[in-house]
């Protein structure tokens, strides 16, 4: 189907229609048939002897609609998506047949899909045409966004542009992503669940909080149920938590990677270049590289902090549970080693914004100056002491941190937890970098706007006879207001590299003896003939000649 849109033909267009409406009707007709993915078939089940995932399955879901319902409710994507295509591909082939009988009629040129796009952005409306202008306004003169999505969402949680839109990659790629976090979060749910006994089993045996009972496995059936029954109690609410924890935090953090990523083009469109790198030519091959690797390694990042976080909110939660189930004993005694130390902490964090205001700084910390220098040389040998020891504490709090931020932030290839010295030794940012660096030379507006407005007088067919004189009557307007454009004409740059060739060989040959103003004079010499005499400068003096090169 992406070939037969790409290559764009009559041929491949109805080839892929067809295609998709078969592949449609035998998928629901394949669905229609309810099929069980969790329950293996008979042959599946000698075959594999999966006796004990069946016994799971089925002593937790039963033989009801459960599973059949979540299993169509997983499918919905899936229909969207073949829906969309079934409807979106013959809308294509109609107009493809439009546009080649309009042009066999009109005898119209042919263009490409390239070129086509090019003539979009030419329109006085378009996202390129509306940036241009948009140039010289203020923020506030700018007008808010027209379209339906821009009036629904809040300004304080998105501010639509209507003089920018994401690329088709960018949308396909978060289209993928939350696609699989749809199906991952369906699948940890239903998969794990009946599993959270051995997960108990598992907690105690790590905890060392297990008894000889379970560790002998002589326990009666009874027992088994009520210790199902106790660990579905216990863990199934941490769980499910845990794991639409994990999706929001996921989601928000690509969201805000959308919103960077809007933010960073904009921003090296109109030069600044205070959070992404000014762009390098030698490293080029890097910013190539980088933009191949950028979707996979997204989806890969974003995969990981799915699963990094839920495993992290599932141990806080189990934490808090456990807790609260111990009549507060444990949470006393946590407490009781943790708020010393944080009262000292903050007592001295405050004593400290005190002293330094008013005892050692000038005017109320208004002037950068000690004015008691030897009572705060005093204060700095006794507050020495003390600061070790706090220091120990803030470096055990700074590692937890560290760990706290890189998984929550796992998502973020526009954050890099190496810090900003190090952070091109992050494979991850590395790709946000080239990738934002080749959609910035590719997709800048003003580059676009001015290359389709070339491509449209270029390309378009004129029945006006004298469109060649009114072209060049408008090249010799452009060259009188702009004469800095006249030395990077095509005819003026071959001339150049014709005598700076020239000039080389002159100066290794013979005029290596003769002194640098005779050579000078006969350059300018040289060049008198063709600049004069072919117009390409207006003036008689062959001084300024030398330097347009």
């Amino acid at each position: 189907m992406l070939a037969a849109v790409y290559i764009d033909t009559i041929f491949t267009l109805s080839c892929a229609t067809i295609y998709t409406w078969l592949y449609f009707i035998i998928t629901v007709l394949h669905q229609g048939y309810c099929p069980r993915s969790y329950y293996p078939t008979e042959s599946d089940y000698r075959a594999t002897n999966s006796s004990t995932d069946i016994i799971k399955y089925l002593s937790y879901y039963g033989t009801g609609p459960n599973l059949i319902i979540i299993e169509l409710c997983t499918d919905i994507p899936r229909y969207l998506c073949l829906a969309y295509v079934s409807i979106r591909l013959p809308i294509i082939l109609v107009g493809k047949i439009h546009q080649y009988r309009c042009n066999k009629e009109t005898n119209e040129l042919k263009h490409t899909q390239e070129e086509r796009s090019f003539f979009i952005a030419a329109q006085p409306y378009s996202v390129e045409s509306l940036y241009v202008r948009n140039l010289f306004r203020s923020a506030n003169i700018r007008s808010r966004g027209q379209s339906l999505i821009a009036r629904l969402i809040p300004k304080s949680v998105y501010e639509w542009h209507d003089d920018f839109r994401f690329s088709s990659r960018i949308l396909c790629i978060y289209a993928a992503l939350f696609l699989l976090l749809f199906f991952i979060t369906i699948q940890l749910i239903i998969q794990q669940l009946p599993n959270l006994l051995h997960w108990q089993i598992m907690i105690q045996i790590r905890i060392g909080a297990i008894n000889a009972n379970i560790v002998d496995n002589q326990t009666s059936k009874p027992q088994n149920q009520s210790s199902s029954a106790s660990a579905d109690s216990t863990l199934k609410t941490p769980f499910i938590i845990a794991v639409f924890t994990a999706l929001i935090i996921t989601v928000i953090q690509v969201m805000v990677l959308l919103t960077r990523i809007r933010r960073h083009l904009l921003q090296i469109f109109c030069g600044n270049h205070s959070e992404i790198a000014k762009r390098e030519n030698s490293n080029n091959i890097l910013y190539a590289t980088g933009n191949l690797h950028f979707a996979g390694f997204f989806i890969g990042y974003a995969f990981w902090g799915y699963i990094l976080c839920f495993f992290l909110a599932f141990v806080i939660y189990i934490i808090i549970d456990k807790l609260i189930q111990n009549n507060g004993k444990s949470f006393e005694q946590i407490l009781k080693g943790i708020i010393p130390v944080f009262i000292l902490s903050m007592l001295k964090f405050y004593l400290n914004l005190f002293i330094s205001k008013y005892v050692f700084l000038e005017q109320q910390g208004q002037i950068l100056a000690i004015k008691n220098y030897r009572i705060s040389i005093i204060l700095l040998y006794f507050n020495f002491f003390l600061d070790a020891f706090l220091g120990i504490v803030a470096s055990i709090t700074r590692i937890i941190n560290s760990i706290l931020t890189t998984i929550i932030y796992m998502s973020r290839l526009d954050y890099s937890p190496l810090g900003r010295q190090r952070e091109y030794g992050d494979a991850g940012f590395c790709a946000y970098s080239g990738f934002i660096q080749m959609e910035a030379v590719h997709r800048n507006p003003i580059m676009l706007a001015f290359a389709s407005v070339l491509l449209v007088h270029q390309r378009t067919k004129q029945s006006n006879p004298s469109s060649k004189a009114s072209k060049k009557w408008r090249l010799a307007v452009l060259l009188i207001r702009n004469p800095s454009l006249l030395t990077m004409r095509k005819a003026i740059l071959a001339q150049k590299a014709r005598y700076l060739a020239l000039l080389q060989t002159m100066m290794t040959s013979e005029f290596e003896l003769s002194s640098s103003v005779n050579f000078e004079n006969a350059l300018k010499t040289g060049l008198h003939s063709e600049y004069i005499s072919h117009g390409h400068v207006s003036s008689n003096n062959p001084d300024i000649i030398l330097p347009k090169l």
